[in-house]
């Protein structure tokens, strides 16, 4: 559940404690200066004294011309993909004492938010507790702190800090903290809590609610599968005045595709398709998933078109290539399901569900293809895939319908020494396989063997095995 929350929220972190930017003309001076100092930072690649030489030499102007900390926070957000190194930068600022300019309520807040994300929670709430003992404990700090434990799936820690930011008089809760609340309950699938918080943040006339907050609440609700609801916010959002965005429809697409309305989910897919691409991975795998469950006109190239917005993509999903093994046997292109089965193998993926195995087989039964089932019986015991009685079944059928009896004798023969042993409908296939070629003897023979097996001898009722 954690991880799939956070694939649906942590896209929303940023928006929720994004701290306020400098007017526009400064700001892209600043930018500008700090590109340059950054690229020299990361010229001096692991050494930490390097790097600390290079803030020493070219960094002090950071301090000196920005005493309001936007130059280290512009440093440390433009090394934000690099967090460790945005927190060097952060600790070197702090010993800093010589310049006789403390620490302002931004830069704590943004290293907070940084070592939240390098998973340094300890150092996180040190600079929490440093900022309170120096009075600068903001809204934008406990919405740090907040989304720190947020994104390290410490919920109760962020439910703390936020109760802890109610009870204070020098600052309240923002919009954003009730955003991460709200986020926070939806991934415990609190949803009544969800909903108060919600509706609390309504009732306070300072906040004025933006499409982010509406996004947290149908974020939610897609978590905890409550479709109705998360339709009647989105019905909410384009009455009232608070317009739906791109984020907004992204996450309606992702409800629709979860709960199967595939109808509901091209048609918003139309509405948002330029914003799906390499960067919406889980929303695509979503939209892949929703067309493999359901049998839909024309779903095979659907699914190529969404796997193509994939190809930038190296991790490798075995759940998803799995299900494209079954997409591609259902409807029976062999070239494909083989191609993803040796992918499979190579991968080292191990498939333990009877359904797959069962689509497999019956997708080489349907194109009378023995040689290459047998083939991939071979290999799948080999990798511990997991094997049923249908797989034996298929096989002796398909020997016996291209009168290939010694083999399908064979396959009787492993099923006698394998765990599934022989059934009566082994029986019966094998003498439908032999009346149906006019071999009465041999069908004759097979009855006595199952008279051997303690089986009451009767005219078998032969039907093909169900396979998929």
């Amino acid at each position: 559940m954690t991880s799939k929350f956070m694939k649906l929220s942590g896209q929303l972190i940023d928006k929720l404690t994004r701290v306020s930017a400098l007017p526009s003309p400064h700001h892209t001076d600043l930018i500008q200066k700090v590109s340059v100092l950054k690229n020299e930072l990361l010229a001096m690649g692991n050494s930490k004294e390097k790097f600390e030489t290079v803030l020493d030499q070219k960094g002090k102007w950071l301090l000196t011309s920005y005493r309001d900390g936007a130059a280290i926070v512009e440093l440390m957000d433009q090394l934000f993909p690099l967090p460790l190194l945005a927190l060097q930068v952060l600790e070197w600022r702090r010993r800093q004492l010589d310049c006789c300019v403390p620490l302002t309520s931004e830069e704590y807040a943004k290293g907070i938010k940084i070592a939240g994300r390098a998973r340094d929670i300890t150092f996180a709430v040190s600079l929490f507790n440093e900022s309170g003992k120096k009075r600068s404990q903001t809204a934008s700090v406990y919405n740090a702190m907040m989304s720190a434990y947020m994104y390290n799936g410490l919920t109760e820690e962020c439910q703390s800090v936020f109760r802890d930011f109610v009870r204070q008089t020098h600052c309240a809760p923002t919009v954003a903290s009730y955003n991460i609340l709200i986020s926070v309950y939806g991934r415990l699938l609190m949803v009544k809590k969800m909903e108060a918080a919600f509706v609390e943040m309504r009732k306070q006339r300072k906040l004025s609610l933006s499409s982010s907050s509406y996004n947290c609440l149908i974020a939610g609700y897609v978590t905890a599968w409550e479709w109705d609801k998360m339709e009647a916010t989105f019905g909410d959002m384009k009455k009232g005045e608070v317009e739906p965005d791109a984020e907004t429809y992204l996450l309606m697409l992702r409800g629709y595709a979860n709960s199967g309305e595939l109808s509901k989910m091209e048609e918003m897919y139309e509405s948002v398709k330029d914003h799906v691409g390499v960067n919406r991975g889980p929303l695509v795998r979503a939209m892949i998933c929703a067309y493999c469950k359901k049998a839909v006109e024309g779903r095979v190239e659907k699914i190529e078109s969404l796997l193509s917005l994939l190809s930038g993509e190296e991790k490798y999903y075995p759940w998803l290539n799995v299900l494209l093994i079954r997409l591609y046997a259902q409807e029976d292109i062999l070239e494909s399901m083989e191609r993803r089965i040796d992918e499979a193998f190579e991968r080292n993926t191990c498939v333990n569900k009877s359904s797959i195995m069962r689509a497999i087989t019956a997708a080489y039964f349907r194109c009378n293809e023995v040689d290459g089932l047998v083939e991939f019986v071979k290999r799948a015991e080999s990798a511990g895939w997991k094997l049923c009685r249908s797989l034996y079944h298929c096989k002796i059928m398909m020997y016996g319908s291209q009168k290939r009896f010694e083999e399908m004798e064979g396959v009787v023969n492993e099923m006698g020494e394998s765990n599934y042993g022989i059934v009566i409908k082994t029986f019966a296939i094998m003498c439908k396989a032999y009346k149906s070629h006019g071999m009465e003897l041999n069908a004759e023979k097979v009855m006595g063997k199952m008279l051997k097996h303690g089986y009451l001898l009767r005219t078998p009722k032969t039907h093909l095995p169900q396979l998929a």
